[in-house]
């Protein structure tokens, strides 16, 4: 069963902007069970432990992954035994390839997902998850000597048309990257302990390049303005969308970055599409699936817009 991940819902931490309080679940999501599988040896012979072998470091210069404890690579000692290790903490934009392989260590097996590994981009000291967005829900069981890796592309030579949807368990491929820095991380639990006692495994790594620009997509094209009121179309969207800049809202705003909203393609013409003098902009098209913003009121780049379905 897959699960979408609610772009503002403060369970994803997509939506929240912020990592402070999320997890890679969110509000819209439907619980489904799920089949454990068993990571095929790859290092030695499994073994389990009652009591595991884990060193959460002292600093976390990683995402916080809620209230879970982390172990970052960056902070980790010699004897770390969980961790996430990059294949290198810099690459060259607007292609880059890494690697980052989870071992485990700990005398005990790792619970996970290996499809809900995530990407978060650091800015202005918050962590912002970027992808991915919908999570199949199969749990993994890493036993102790063992490792998984993941290889991740990053590609910006194509942004002009709606972004494919990042997922795998091994080849991932991310398009829409800015420079800047981010970190690529997962979460389970270990034998013996509660999934509500889980442990984030997480890396940094910087990407070296220009920052990401909106842009619609290619297929927009502007049908007229009213006054202060734009009118876009986009072939590949059958909802109307509307968005507002407005001031003065009784709740704060949920923050988005480009990383973000160029995710989620109604939401990226919209914002997209504004210029001087343009208060609102609506959007005609064909899209099928709503844009899934249970709060709708968000500041992009130092704006604040009304986002709604009309």
């Amino acid at each position: 069963m897959y699960r979408r991940a609610v772009l503002a819902s403060v369970g994803s931490v997509l939506a929240a902007g912020c990592l402070s309080e999320s997890t890679p679940g969110g509000v819209g999501m439907e619980p489904s069970s799920t089949t454990p599988t068993r990571k095929t040896s790859t290092r030695g012979t499994p073994t389990t432990a009652t009591e595991p072998t884990l060193r959460i470091p002292d600093e976390n210069r990683c995402p916080p992954f809620g209230d879970q404890r982390v172990v970052c690579y960056q902070n980790a000692d010699s004897d770390a035994t969980l961790l996430a290790e990059p294949s290198t903490e810099r690459a060259t934009l607007p292609k880059a390839t890494l690697s980052f392989t989870l071992t485990n260590e700990t005398g005990a097996t790792f619970t996970t997902n290996y499809y809900d590994w995530s990407v978060w981009k650091l800015v202005d000291e918050e962590w912002f998850r970027i992808a991915p967005r919908i999570v199949p829900e199969p749990a993994t069981m890493l036993d102790t000597g063992n490792s998984h890796a993941w290889n991740v592309t990053v590609d910006n030579t194509d942004l002009g048309r709606a972004l494919p949807r990042a997922e795998g368990t091994e080849s991932v491929a991310l398009a829409g990257l800015g420079g800047g820095t981010y970190a690529f991380g997962i979460s389970g639990w270990l034998e013996g302990q509660s999934y509500e006692d889980g442990v984030g495994v997480a890396a940094r790594f910087e990407l070296a390049g220009d920052p990401l620009r909106l842009a619609p997509t290619d297929d927009l094209t502007v049908v007229g303005r009213d006054g202060d009121e734009k009118r876009v179309r986009s072939s590949s969207a059958d909802a109307v969308y509307v968005a507002t800049r407005v001031e003065g809202v009784e709740s704060p705003p949920i923050r988005k970055i480009p990383e973000q909203v160029v995710r989620v393609t109604p939401l990226r013409n919209l914002l997209a599409s504004f210029e001087d003098g343009v208060r609102r902009v609506r959007l005609d098209g064909r899209e099928s699936a709503s844009l899934g913003l249970e709060r709708r009121v968000i500041e992009y780049e130092g704006a604040t817009y009304r986002i709604e379905e009309a």
